[in-house]
C-alpha cells in the first residue's frame, strides 16, 4: 500500500448527525466538567496573570475585531480583493496528461522519478491571454498590498501568541490541543477562532467560562462582518488565514484545532530560525508540484525552483511575524480567498492535501521574503494492526535544532534526504498533529475509536505504537503518548474503571491500565501537571 493511500484512505460519506452530534456534546460535557470545577485544577499556572503580562495593553481581541481600524481595514481589504479577482472563464482544472504518478510525488531517497533535471509538469491549460490577465490582476494586488493594506494591517506592536480555528465541531479537538499546550508549560495567550456567531453562542459556557482561564479568548471570524458594507461571503478554506491575519498578536504561532506542542514553544520566538526569518513553515510527505504557470503569474522574474529543492509544506503549524511579513501574509490572503478554482490547483495540481497549505510559503517566496521551511522530514506514529499499518499522527521537528543542524548548508536542496544513513541528520520532535485521529476531549472512548483495537493475538496497545514512539521519549524527557492522555483523562474527569462517570470514561481507564500497567494519576492536580 502507498503512503498517500495509508495518510489520505478513501473518504466516505458521514450521517448529518456525524456532523450535529460533536459541537452539542462539546458545549454538554465541557459545562458540565466546570461544575465540578475539574479544569481549573488542570491549570499549571495563574492564568489570568498570564495572560496579562503578555498583553496588559490589550485586554480583548474581540473588541479588536470590531473596532474601527480594523473594519476600515477589512474595507479596503475586501475592495482590493475584488479589484484583483482573477478574470476566468471557468474555474482552472487539470486537463493535461495523467495525474500526478506516486513516483513524482516521491519525496523517499530511493526514488529516481524525479531529478533536478526533470521538466518541471504542468498539468493545467491556460491559454496566453488568461495567463497574462492572471499576472495583471496578481501584480495589481501585490501593489494594494505595498501601497496601503501592509501599513494598514492593525496590530498590537510587541505581543505574541497562540492561535487555533474551531470551527465546524472541532471545538473539542482544540480543548485537547489546548490541554497539551498548557501541560507543556506555555504561558502563550491563545486566540480560539469560531466560525460564526451560532458556533458561539452554543459554546457560551466554554467561551465565557472555562476558556478564560485558561488564558483564551474566543473569537468569531464571522464578526468581520460586523459594521462593514462589503457583502463579502467567508468561506471555510478562508477561515486559516484570515485568524492569522486578523488576530492582533504581532507574532503568532498558528495550530490546526488537532496540533499541539511537545515543550513550551515561546522560546521559539526569541530563537533562530524565527529571529532571523520571520517567518517558519514544516514539511509535507511529498515533492512540491506547483505549475509553471503559477511561477509565470506571480512573477514572471522569478525562476521556478529546482524540482528538488524542497517538499511540499503542511500548513498545520505556522510561526509568522506580521512586523516583517505583512506582505506575504496578505498575498496568501489572496492566494486563499481566490483559493479552489485558482490557486489551490496552481499550487499543487492535484496533490494529496491540495489547498491552503502551499499559500503561504509560496507567498514569501515570489515576493523574496525571508523564511525557514523545516529540513526534517516529517514522520508519522502508529501501529500495526493485522498487517496493516494504523498512522494516528504527525510529528513535527524543533525549528531552532533544525536550524543549528542545517543552516550551514541552508541552499543545498532538501527535498529528500541523504541515501546514506549515516549521513542524515534530524532535530527532535516538537509538535504533535493529531491529524487523522482527532482526539476529542469531549467525546473520546468510543468503541470505534482506534486505540480499543486488538492486535493479531487480542492485545491492546498504544495508540502511537509499541514505545511510544521510540526515540521521541528519549528526545522528549518523558513518554509524551502517555502524557497526553494522561491529560485527557483528568479533563474528562474519568475516575477508577469501576466508578468512572461514564461508558467512554471505564473504556478509557481500563484500556489505560492494561497498555501502560497502572491508574491513570487522577489525584493531585501535581499528578498530572508534575
Amino acid at each position: 500500500m502507498s503512503l498517500a493511500a495509508v495518510l489520505f484512505p478513501p473518504k466516505r460519506r458521514r450521517p448529518l448527525w456525524f456532523y450535529i452530534v460533536p459541537p452539542v456534546l462539546t458545549v454538554l460535557l465541557l459545562a458540565h466538567l466546570h461544575s465540578f470545577n475539574v479544569l481549573s485544577t488542570l491549570i499549571p499556572y495563574n492564568a489570568s496573570s498570564a495572560y496579562r503580562n503578555h498583553n496588559h495593553k490589550h485586554p480583548s481581541a474581540a473588541s479588536h475585531l470590531k473596532s474601527k481600524p480594523v473594519q476600515d481595514f477589512w474595507k479596503s481589504l475586501q475592495i482590493a480583493l475584488h479589484a484583483a479577482e482573477p478574470s476566468l472563464s471557468s474555474p482552472l482544472r487539470l486537463t493535461i496528461g495523467p495525474p500526478l504518478s506516486e513516483g513524482e510525488l516521491d519525496s523517499s531517497p530511493s526514488s529516481t522519478t524525479i531529478t533536478n533535471s526533470t521538466p518541471r509538469r504542468n498539468l493545467i491549460d491556460i491559454d496566453d491571454a488568461s495567463l497574462e490577465s492572471l499576472a495583471a490582476r496578481h501584480a495589481s494586488f501585490v501593489a494594494s498590498i505595498k501601497s496601503t493594506l501592509s501599513a494598514k494591517l492593525p496590530v498590537w506592536e510587541g505581543t505574541r501568541g497562540v492561535v487555533l480555528t474551531a470551527g465546524g465541531g472541532y471545538l473539542g479537538t482544540a480543548m485537547t490541543s489546548i490541554l497539551m499546550l498548557r501541560r507543556s508549560g506555555s504561558q502563550l495567550p491563545v486566540h480560539l477562532f469560531l466560525d460564526t456567531r451560532a458556533e458561539r453562542a452554543a459554546a457560551a459556557n466554554v467561551c465565557d467560562d472555562v476558556l478564560p482561564r485558561m488564558a483564551v479568548e474566543c473569537l468569531v471570524v464571522e464578526d468581520l462582518l460586523t459594521s462593514s458594507s462589503t457583502n463579502a461571503t467567508i468561506r471555510h478554506y478562508q477561515y486559516k488565514v484570515l485568524s492569522i491575519l486578523l488576530s492582533p498578536f504581532q507574532q503568532t504561532l498558528y495550530l490546526d484545532s488537532d496540533a499541539w506542542p511537545v515543550h513550551d514553544p515561546e522560546p521559539l520566538f526569541t530563537s533562530e530560525p524565527f529571529v532571523s526569518h520571520g517567518l517558519v513553515t514544516w514539511p509535507d510527505f511529498w515533492l512540491e508540484t506547483a505549475s509553471p504557470n503559477y511561477y509565470r503569474i506571480a512573477n514572471s522574474s522569478f525562476a521556478p525552483p529546482r524540482p528538488l529543492t524542497r517538499r511540499s509544506s503542511e500548513s498545520g503549524i505556522l510561526l509568522y511575524d506580521k512586523a516583517t511579513h505583512a506582505d506575504d501574509l496578505l498575498l496568501a490572503t489572496y492566494y486563499n480567498w481566490f483559493g479552489p478554482d485558482c490557486f489551490y490547483p496552481l499550487l499543487s495540481q492535484g496533490a494529496p492535501g491540495e489547498g491552503d497549505k502551499e499559500t503561504f510559503l509560496h507567498a514569501a517566496l515570489v515576493l523574496s521574503q525571508p523564511f525557514w521551511d523545516v529540513r526534517t522530514p516529517v514522520t508519522v506514529l502508529g501501529r500495526w494492526i493485522n498487517n496493516t499499518f494504523e498512522t494516528a499522527t504527525m510529528r513535527q521537528a524543533d525549528p531552532a535544532e533544525d536550524f543549528a543542524l542545517f543552516n550551514a548548508t541552508a541552499f543545498h536542496d532538501h527535498a529528500r534526504e541523504d541515501p546514506d544513513e549515516s549521513k542524515r541528520r534530524a532535530a527532535k520532535t516538537f509538535f504533535i498533529h493529531h491529524n487523522l485521529f482527532k482526539l476529542d476531549v469531549s467525546s473520546v472512548g468510543a468503541t470505534s475509536d482506534p486505540m480499543f483495537r486488538l492486535d493479531s493475538e487480542g492485545r491492546p496497545g498504544r495508540l502511537w505504537g509499541p514505545g511510544g514512539g521510540g526515540a521521541l521519549i528519549e528526545d522528549s524527557g518523558f513518554d509524551v503518548e502517555r502524557r497526553m492522555w494522561d491529560v485527557v483523562l483528568a479533563a474528562r474527569g474519568c475516575g477508577a474503571a469501576s466508578q468512572a462517570s461514564d461508558d467512554g470514561c471505564a473504556r478509557l481507564v481500563r484500556w489505560y491500565e492494561a497498555v501502560f500497567g497502572e491508574a491513570p494519576p487522577l489525584g493531585s492536580a501535581s499528578a498530572v501537571w508534575g
